[in-house]
């Protein structure tokens, strides 16, 4: 194999369609946004499918930092990015629910159905404990706290407020109300 088809893998490669990386960074919100119980779960999943992104990039945790809530001016090319998520995750929608079940029905996870949502919170298991805390998650683990040191709540808003927090507000077009 030569140079070009290595580069040509790398080019066709998407983390957004990889199990292992969607299921660990899962995993990685729910143990440090702290949920941990029933009265501790994550509220409404769909929110994953865009905070996964968002702890796996440097570039994307800043954007979010800096603009959730509206709190900068925005450009076009912070618009292009958050479109970006956006579309990407409305897209994975399925594919994170999907990982939901299989994690469920391995016992990592217990999913909560409510009226028009379903929330969820991860299972204390002592052998997942190492696992979350392996400083291979360190840049994650970085982003995610980034998040909670600036008082958000993601795992308690609501699914409409934190697409308005984050996309809405920022001039991005979405496909729901």
């Amino acid at each position: 194999m030569d140079i070009n088809d290595i580069k040509k893998k790398r080019l066709l490669y998407d983390k957004s369609e990889d199990i292992y990386f969607s299921t660990y960074n899962i995993l990685l919100l729910l143990n440090y946004l702290g949920c941990v119980n029933e009265d501790k779960a994550f509220r409404d999943y769909r929110k994953l499918t865009f905070l996964i992104p968002i702890i796996s990039d440097e570039v994307l945790n800043t954007i979010f930092i800096d603009y959730y809530r509206g709190k900068s001016e925005i450009n076009k090319n912070i618009r292009r990015r958050l479109n970006k998520i956006y579309n990407g995750g409305m897209e994975n929608i399925s594919f994170i629910r999907y990982i939901l079940l299989i994690l469920e029905e391995n016992g990592f996870i217990k999913l909560i159905g409510q009226e028009n949502k379903v929330n969820l919170y991860l299972c204390q298991q002592s052998n997942l404990k190492n696992f979350l805390e392996d400083t291979i998650f360190a840049d994650e683990i970085r982003c995610i706290n980034n998040i909670k040191s600036n008082n958000y709540q993601i795992a308690k808003v609501s699914y409409s407020t934190f697409i308005n927090n984050l996309f809405k507000v920022n001039g991005v077009s979405v496909w729901e109300e």
